[in-house]
């Protein structure tokens, strides 16, 4: 891939990212509306809001799932690297291989995991109606975002790049 190929490509993961990341905050502002609504009605009004419960709880299924994804997409994942870091670049590029390829199977089976799970899959939620198909589709938005970054580290792995924050 040449540079201007790479720098169009780091254009459009960037884009990606700074709009799901606006996503992700769109979504905690609902979360913390939702539970602040909720809260107040109980303490203040004496009234539960059923709604500001169900709500809540879809909103924060997709925040999770989504911040995950963004994380990958950053390369902002929890490591534990202690032994990794202190090997030979040689074990550490397989260290990094098999990273990759685990990441990859886990990606795969949730995505064929989900075509199992909506397939006759009809269930809304109790009060909004909210279909759990797309509930449940942050599952594997979360996987497609993960491969993305995945595909992405295992380009520069092949190209003899390690992974951010790591030297040969």
């Amino acid at each position: 891939m040449n540079d201007a190929t790479s720098s169009a490509t780091r254009g459009l993961l960037g884009w990606l990212k700074l709009t799901l990341e606006i996503a992700v905050g769109l979504l905690v502002l609902g979360v913390v509306f939702c539970v602040t609504a909720n809260v107040f009605g109980r303490y203040v009004l004496n009234y539960s809001y059923t709604w500001a419960e169900e709500l809540s709880r879809v909103l924060f299924i997709w925040l999770v799932l989504l911040g995950a994804g963004v994380g990958s997409l950053g390369n902002e994942h929890v490591a534990v690297t202690f032994f990794r870091d202190k090997a030979p670049t040689a074990l550490k590029m397989a260290a990094s291989l098999l990273a990759i390829a685990v990441i990859y199977i886990v990606c795969i089976c949730i995505l064929l995991g989900f075509k199992d799970l909506i397939s006759g899959y009809t269930s809304a939620t109790p009060m909004l109606g909210i279909p759990q198909t797309w509930l449940y589709s942050a599952m594997p938005v979360m996987a497609g975002l993960t491969l993305i970054a995945n595909t992405i580290a295992l380009v520069n792995l092949l190209r003899g790049r390690l992974p951010q924050g790591e030297t040969p």
